[in-house]
């Protein structure tokens, strides 16, 4: 009998021991494959921003080269291309229209061209706009450019050697007056004024001597100028009707002093 319940117990030991056996290799490998789990996805992690700071280093623009500026504002330059490089210094995704545009809105400047040279360098090209003329415009004066863009406001115009514009659609036909000067060079250097009027008919002021010149023949009535420019105390020669009359304004107060004299 008393064998019978030592072998009984002898028996529960071994199933107890079993067990605890049994749940500590089910603990001791949890905890290990857990562990190697949690080091795999560091070391997935660590691997991958490695690899983005790589590629970032890699791909970051480093130089920036200008060609092309004369006139236009450096310092306003320098602040459009330093402002996107802050928000984006990434070659692949630098922003190429967006910053061509903002550098466009500088006054002297009328094409940007800008190229990705991989993997580190932008390069922007400026083609600057050239001043063709000083367009008036309520007493004030601004130059313009040969599309006719005004350029900026000027204090002095004589200092430059340009002829003016006036009218309120001379901008507008800017393609006009460049032609008409275009067609006229033995006049250009001698031109001090055009004034654009609303039918595209022009006027011009040579040696302080207003030509009022016709809608059409204008080659014509233009061909005639030149034997007016030096006649003394003359205000007005009136081109728009020569083909049967030409009608002149003298400046009487000036003969008349001239004459007292």
């Amino acid at each position: 009998m008393f064998n019978f319940y030592k072998k009984k117990n002898f028996r529960k030991i071994y199933i107890l021991l079993g067990i605890s056996i049994t749940l500590f290799l089910c603990i001791f490998l949890n905890q290990n494959l857990s562990i190697k789990n949690v080091l795999g996805e560091t070391n997935k992690d660590l691997f991958s921003k490695k690899l983005l700071v790589n590629y970032n280093s890699f791909f970051e623009i480093k130089k920036v080269t200008l060609n092309g500026r004369s006139k236009s504002n450096l310092d306003s330059i320098k602040k459009i291309v330093n402002s996107s490089l802050d928000k984006n210094k990434n070659i692949i995704n630098y922003d190429i229209s967006n910053i061509r545009n903002s550098l466009e809105e500088i006054n002297w400047i009328n094409k940007v061209f800008i190229r990705k040279i991989f993997p580190n360098k932008i390069n922007i090209g400026i083609e600057e706009h050239k001043e063709f003329a000083i367009f008036n415009k309520n007493e004030k004066s601004f130059l313009i450019s040969q599309e006719g863009k005004i350029i900026h406001e000027i204090r002095n115009p004589k200092a430059y050697k340009l002829i003016n514009i006036e009218g309120k659609f001379a901008i507008q036909n800017i393609g006009n007056v460049k032609k008409f000067i275009s067609n006229n060079a033995e006049l250009e250097e001698q031109i001090s004024k055009i004034i654009v009027h609303s039918d595209n008919r022009l006027d011009v002021i040579i040696n302080n001597i207003l030509f009022k010149l016709p809608n059409k023949n204008t080659k014509e009535a233009t061909s005639k100028i030149l034997r007016f420019t030096n006649v003394k105390n003359l205000k007005m020669v009136d081109l728009r009707f020569f083909e049967k009359k030409i009608f002149l304004k003298i400046d009487t107060k000036k003969m008349a002093l001239k004459n007292k004299k």
